[in-house]
């Protein structure tokens, strides 16, 4: 289809001058025959017989050939300019048609490199540079290891928001590093969570700025053994319950939460005695655990820490208070 479309484009741009003179050199024939048949016939009206008349109307005229081939170059002299002013801005325009394709396909083969050189902030690479660093000790310094620190990162390029979720572990000296996470010259905000077994979790929210952070320091104190058992109405234990800790309140007020984004890495599950340990908690304080029963969605429940370690057994129900046992 294009290759006929390219031959037809070529016989147009060559052959309308052709077209042209053959035209003109027709009309240019009738013309003549015209005129000499009206001479003629002037001549049959003053007594003269038709061959006479035709030769005399012939050597009045003059060569009909020579006449032909002046008019007609007359003719091409004034259509050559305007033919090949057609035939250059017909060039123009293809190669304009041609450049503007060229262009949208190689801007569609770029756009993916440009995008991938984005970080998950939605500024450059170099732009984010900002990394999260600090160390998790507990109450007497010694630093924890294998602690989990969940930070979720928010930032707004271009008037957008974005919010990215971020894991660590921590090392035998306590310290953790998430590198490249925020940009430093924009503004964002950092939601940093911290969780070790048997300690409290604890939090921090940096609120909307700009500029780098100094490295967090994150004291754990002692927590008490805090079990959870999920039970059917009837009292049966219910395997496979995913449950991890979501908020805690202390009693002057101050909240520690786990963005849900974040908490893959600490989610539990219920063994076969339908039990889950989640001893990140105070006694006596308020507290709230995401759990999912097994086919339904994720929901929250609310709890009263006991202060000994008995058993709070969460049944799939519509309350959210879970009961001592």
């Amino acid at each position: 289809m294009i290759r006929i479309w390219f031959n037809t484009l070529l016989s147009y741009l060559q052959a309308p001058l052709q077209t042209h003179a053959d035209r003109e050199r027709q009309e240019i024939r009738e013309e003549i025959a015209f005129h000499l048949s009206a001479s003629a016939e002037a001549h049959q009206q003053g007594g003269k017989d038709p061959r006479q008349s035709q030769m005399l109307a012939l050597e009045e005229f003059g060569d009909t050939n020579h006449i032909e081939q002046e008019c007609c170059d007359v003719s091409l002299s004034q259509h050559f300019f305007w033919h090949r002013l057609h035939q250059f801005l017909t060039l123009i325009l293809i190669a304009a048609v041609g450049y503007f394709c060229w262009f949208l396909i190689s801007d569609q083969g770029t756009q993916p490199v440009e995008s991938a050189t984005l970080a998950p902030s939605g500024y450059t690479i170099a732009e984010t540079n900002g990394s999260l660093t600090g160390k998790v000790v507990d109450t007497s310094g010694e630093p924890l290891s294998g602690a989990h620190v969940l930070a979720v990162v928010k930032t707004w390029p271009g008037g957008a928001f974005r919010q990215n979720s971020f894991a660590a572990l921590t090392d035998e000296e306590g310290t953790f590093q998430i590198d490249s996470v925020y940009p430093p010259g924009e503004k964002y905000a950092i939601q940093i969570a911290t969780i070790a077994e048997d300690h409290l979790f604890q939090s921090q929210y940096i609120s909307l700025r700009q500029g780098s952070l100094e490295p967090f320091r994150f004291e754990l104190q002692q927590s008490i053994p805090l079990r959870l058992r999920f039970e059917t109405e009837a009292g049966a234990p219910l395997e496979g319950v995913s449950a991890f800790p979501f908020e805690r309140t202390e009693n002057n007020g101050q909240e520690h939460c786990i963005y849900f984004c974040s908490a893959k890495p600490i989610i539990r599950k219920s063994d076969g005695e339908g039990i889950v340990a989640l001893s990140h908690f105070r006694p006596e304080e308020q507290a709230s655990v995401y759990v999912r029963f097994p086919g339904q969605e994720w929901e929250t429940r609310q709890l009263v820490i006991p202060r000994s370690s008995e058993l709070l057994i969460i049944t799939p129900t519509d309350s959210n208070q879970a009961e001592g046992g």
